[in-house]
């Protein structure tokens, strides 16, 4: 009897049709997994933003404030804002995006001491201690939280739901480039770096307003947004930067 099987063709048709498949599917699988990280990390922002309505009713209607940059210090008054927020959230991981990448977006933020805070609390010097494993993928609004500023109270933003107080960021925020294109230091002054590689969630952001909602933000749209006035920072631009 002559025993049948595949031929070279047949084989060669199949393996075609696979790698096609493949090719159209993975993509897919991609933006689907990616979507769901966007879903984490909205849901991480909305814990915070609960955190933070509860922190500012415990606190006559204050947000929190603390040092700017890298002047802090181990005292209560110096707390970056995620200890000031941790009785409230009882979660160290909600920090963390998933989709964070890279040196700007995890413990190497100078702006805010977060390596300072991690040896504080190996020694056990700090007041509000944090694990030595905690990964912050957050920027909050630096003009609330210099207290210097005096725009920690929330009567003086009049237009709370235009107000982005805490968002995908690779540092403080204090500029618009650092939202947009958050995976990646310096994108202002790198206008190459402005690449959808270089964003959180599929070419943008997300941004937690001061009335509490949760937003996805297209790099390029926070950038008009931000410049043009339509956000409220507490900041004057000039189209270059702060005034």
């Amino acid at each position: 009897m002559r025993k049948r099987g595949f031929t070279l063709i047949e084989l060669l048709v199949v393996i075609a049709i696979i790698a096609i498949l493949a090719a159209i599917l993975f993509p897919v699988f991609s933006r689907a997994r990616e979507q769901a990280r966007k879903a984490t990390c909205q849901s991480n922002l909305k814990q915070i933003s609960n955190a933070l309505m509860m922190y500012t009713q415990d606190w006559d209607e204050a947000l929190p404030v603390c040092s700017t940059w890298c002047g802090w210090k181990d005292t209560w008054n110096n707390l970056q804002y995620y200890q000031r927020l941790a009785p409230y959230v009882k979660n160290w991981q909600i920090w963390a995006c998933p989709s964070a990448k890279g040196g700007c977006a995890n413990n190497s933020i100078p702006h805010h001491a977060v390596n300072d805070m991690i040896n504080a609390s190996n020694a056990g010097k700090t007041p509000v201690p944090i694990p030595s494993n905690f990964t912050l993928s957050y920027g909050y609004m630096e003009s609330i939280q210099n207290r210097t500023s005096n725009q920690h109270r929330l009567t003086t933003w009049t237009q709370p739901a235009s107000t982005p107080v805490i968002a995908d960021c690779s540092g403080l925020l204090n500029s618009p480039y650092r939202v947009g294109w958050a995976n990646v230091c310096a994108a202002k002054c790198n206008p190459n770096r402005q690449t959808d590689d270089n964003t959180r969630h599929s070419g943008g952001s997300n941004v937690l307003f001061l009335d509490g909602h949760v937003k996805w933000y297209k790099a390029e749209q926070f950038v008009n947004d931000w410049l043009s006035g339509r956000l409220r920072t507490g900041y004057g631009w000039d189209g270059n930067g702060l005034q």
